[in-house]
């Protein structure tokens, strides 16, 4: 008869793959954050691009200021 031993001192303890997973998770929740951020973003450029050069004049806005408004989310 052969004894076969598992050699289990190299292998990853229950907590090593709970604390894998939760760095794991927040850092695909983090990558999502920013996604949706990025599409914010966005979206306020090209609601600020539509708008006419009276209109960006009433906000207080040139259209050179654009980018950095939709970067901070309100006109500068």
């Amino acid at each position: 008869m052969t004894t076969i031993t598992l050699d289990t001192t190299d292998r990853p303890t229950s907590t090593h793959k709970v604390r894998s997973l939760a760095k794991f998770i927040a850092g695909f929740t983090e990558f999502c954050e920013g996604a949706r951020e990025g599409k914010e973003i966005e979206a306020r450029y090209r609601t600020y691009a539509r708008l006419s050069q009276p209109d960006l004049a009433e906000l207080g806005m040139t259209r050179a200021e654009i980018y950095r408004a939709a970067l901070v989310g309100r006109p500068v």
